[in-house]
């Protein structure tokens, strides 16, 4: 689950905007969140967030749920032995 922390957002020279938002690991079994990354948009994105995120994490058996962005193969491939696999 991705979010903008609020007061974050100012208008960057090119008409676009840039804010501080986090990604954050939730177990919905127990109900409380494991781990969160906050990120600045302009230096980073919420893909680049989850997986460092997610390669903090023992994730051996574990199923993770995720939105259409983290489904593509390119962003679960890797050479890292630690890094979750799509079947």
């Amino acid at each position: 689950m991705a979010s903008t922390l609020r007061g974050s957002a100012v208008e960057t020279d090119d008409g676009g905007h840039r804010f501080v938002a986090q990604v954050t690991v939730y177990a919905r079994a127990l109900g409380v969140a494991l781990a969160q990354k906050s990120y600045d948009t302009h230096k980073s994105s919420e893909r680049a967030a989850l997986k460092e995120l997610l390669s903090t994490l023992e994730l051996e058996g574990t199923l993770i749920q995720a939105d259409a962005l983290h489904t593509t193969q390119a962003f679960f491939g890797g050479a890292s032995p630690r890094a979750p696999t799509c079947s």
